[in-house]
């Protein structure tokens, strides 16, 4: 049987997240032999230089791409006329390319692949990467009273009870969500797959951590680093306080912030908790340089907002730190962290933001740094819980090979045409 599935995302093929998670993915099943079709939705500001460039970097992984204009306003015409959309495209490619597997990245895209499911008799992977309702309602965005939420968890119940796999982000969530549908205590196809990454991009040579710290100046500096977004649920202030306490633990510490948002909104807010500017950097980077500064770093941390809908997150920069090597400080209360980093060696986990908190993540910190890196150790662990060749492709691999056996041939275009 030929094995082709088509992968529904809902975002634009520049999202990091795309470029970190979903491409790195789709390669690896392409390699593993799967014919990888994938449809991204792409907003009007996207140049077409971009398009082209993404093309490029999505083909020489071995993957086909297919995209649609996406709508925003008004949003949920907007939205239903994007499903509508995709939901033609979908089954254009899934007839055309004998498709039997349809794999949809969250909710929106799982609307399209439900459709697909009734009208083809494909089998449906819902990649749930999360709690969408419940993300609005504890970002104070929705009430659990608003049709908006009442609808998308209605359907997300739906897509939960009558997808042919599952796939979660973390134990908690799968757990919690067991205990409250009967259907997933029994479904063999409820897969959890952390937010895992390319292991082999922090294969650092020999000497670059010494020569990209000589460069920067660092010497004996203790740098912690953060990466990623702020503001929302990821805690700037929290952030800055932890740090100002460590600095008050240790004066070698130095914060290097690596993120996509407003530089100098952040500097300011740095600033004016009383640091210097030689006490932090923030700086935007490409996305290939992320490992060699990380690798260069001592520590990294990882806030982010605990609610009950982060029990199903699974944070990427945790990954990415302990692929470099570097200790995590992070808080309680999100996807697995608690029970990851019981192991002292992988970090401090902290139970509150609070000044005594701070103080002594730093203090455990200081210890863990001037005493023994560990670092080959948390590379190691990274490569077996958080790789993409080592945890995310093969758990990925072996559902799509489920699916692949119970599939019913569409009765479409026998041979699968090139493009």
């Amino acid at each position: 049987m030929r094995k082709a599935t088509l992968y529904i995302c809902y975002y634009t093929v520049t999202e990091p997240l795309v470029q970190t998670q979903v491409i790195p993915y789709l390669g690896e099943l392409s390699r593993r032999g799967i014919d990888v079709t994938l449809l991204t939705f792409e907003p009007r500001a996207i140049s077409r230089s971009e398009l082209t460039r993404s093309g490029e970097l999505i083909r020489s992984s071995g993957i086909r791409w297919r995209h649609l204009r996406y709508h925003s306003c008004p949003s949920l015409l907007a939205t239903l006329f994007d499903v509508a959309a995709g939901t033609i495209a979908s089954a254009w490619l899934c007839l055309r390319r004998n498709i039997k597997v349809v794999h949809a990245r969250s909710h929106v895209p799982a609307t399209i692949g439900l459709i697909l499911k009734r009208v083809l008799g494909l089998q449906l992977i819902f990649d749930m990467r999360g709690l969408l309702a419940d993300e609005y309602v504890d970002a104070g965005h929705w009430s659990r009273k608003s049709a908006k939420f009442r609808i998308t968890k209605y359907m997300e119940s739906i897509f939960l009870n009558h997808a042919d796999a599952v796939v979660m982000l973390s134990r908690r969530i799968k757990e919690d969500l067991a205990s409250k549908l009967p259907r997933l205590r029994n479904l063999e196809e409820v897969t959890v797959i952390p937010c895992c990454i390319d292991a082999q991009r922090f294969d650092i040579p020999p000497g670059a951590r010494e020569a990209y710290r000589c460069e920067r100046g660092w010497g004996n500096r203790k740098v912690i680093v953060y990466a990623g977004k702020l503001g929302g649920w990821y805690l700037t202030r929290e952030l800055i306080d932890f740090f100002v306490a460590a600095r008050s633990v240790d004066r070698r510490f130095f914060l290097q912030i690596l993120t996509q948002g407003d530089r100098q909104t952040t500097e300011s807010l740095l600033i004016a908790r009383g640091l210097g500017r030689d006490d932090f950097d923030v700086r935007r980077v490409d996305p290939s340089e992320l490992p060699y500064i990380l690798a260069a770093c001592d520590a990294g941390v990882s806030f982010i907002k605990p609610s009950y809908s982060k029990l199903a997150s699974s944070p990427t920069k945790v990954g990415e730190y302990l692929g470099a090597g570097l200790p995590v400080i992070t808080n309680s209360g999100v996807g697995d962290c608690d029970d990851i980093f019981r192991d002292p060696k992988l970090g401090v986990i902290i139970s509150d933001f609070c000044e005594a908190e701070y103080r002594r993540a730093a203090a455990r910190l200081r210890e863990m740094l001037d005493q023994s890196t560990e670092a080959d150790y948390r590379r190691s662990y990274a490569v077996a819980e958080f790789s993409v060749q080592t945890v995310g492709g093969p758990r990925y691999a072996a559902l799509y090979e489920r699916q692949f056996e119970r599939a019913v041939p569409v009765q479409g275009m026998s041979t699968p045409v090139q493009s």
